[in-house]
């Protein structure tokens, strides 16, 4: 039973390559029939919900792609961006599916969605003005969806800001984890109107300190040992998958059922 009113919003953190676990949590609330409204990602989140949300692929696409990827396709990728146009096309083939996946991304709009998703927010940085950037449907201030989650994702020490136009000024936009890397605030925002929320952390334990308790609030944080920020072995990434599943436990599906 749906309770009139209610949104519920999926918070999806920063992470680097322990966003993988991302895909776990999501697989289990979908698998257990919990009807998302709203999803916001940033950083490794970005990537996760706009590729459920907006290109919608099913989640046995999105497992798929964790199965065939590695750490140096990402380097690979970062490589090519760097790269004389003419060399690009020799690098492509070593970035895997990366090359693939953002042609899928550049279709996709804020305002086409999938899913059962009715609204979508992705977090950047900016450079220019050192502050968040908070993009979302119907708010997005001329902003692409590619453009703000291919800006989100840029972890700096691997891809170089990019020049985007917001506002009609032209700012540098890099990886939104900079400035809200569990952006649950931006869920609540009316533009997105989640009134409950859950939220995914996958942050390295360095940066993930906060305490959550709250009714409207559904806090899980997968296990992660072996997967980190910006390595992992190709098997890592499915074990954090099958830690973001187990993170969802029965207390907190009850919670979220309770809403």
């Amino acid at each position: 039973m749906t309770t009139p009113g209610r949104r519920i919003g999926l918070v999806l953190s920063a992470g680097g390559l322990r966003g993988a676990a991302h895909l776990g949590v999501l697989r289990r609330l979908v698998a257990t029939g919990i009807r998302l409204d709203v999803i916001v990602g940033v950083s490794a989140g970005a990537v996760v919900a706009a590729y459920y949300a907006a290109v919608g692929l099913t989640m046995e696409e999105l497992i798929g792609n964790a199965r065939v990827f590695q750490g140096r396709h990402l380097i690979a990728h970062s490589v090519g961006l760097r790269s004389p146009r003419w060399l690009r096309p020799i690098i492509e083939p070593f970035a895997g599916i990366i090359p693939r996946r953002l042609r899928q991304l550049e279709s996709s709009r804020f305002g086409r969605l999938h899913h059962g998703i009715s609204a979508i927010g992705i977090v950047c940085h900016d450079l220019t003005n050192d502050c968040a950037r908070y993009l979302a449907t119907g708010a997005h201030a001329g902003v692409s969806l590619y453009d703000a989650v291919a800006t989100s994702a840029s972890i700096p020490s691997m891809f170089p800001a990019r020049s985007i136009t917001y506002e009609g000024r032209v700012c540098a936009f890099t990886d939104g984890g900079l400035s809200d890397a569990l952006p649950i605030g931006f869920a609540r925002d009316p533009v997105l109107g989640a009134t409950h929320v859950i939220a995914s952390d996958c942050r390295s334990r360095r940066g993930a300190h906060e305490t959550h308790d709250a009714a409207d609030l559904a806090y899980v944080r997968p296990r992660l040992d072996d997967t980190h920020v910006l390595r992992a072995p190709r098997a890592s990434l499915l074990e954090a998958v099958a830690a973001g599943e187990a993170s969802v436990t029965a207390e907190t599906l009850e919670k979220i059922r309770g809403w």
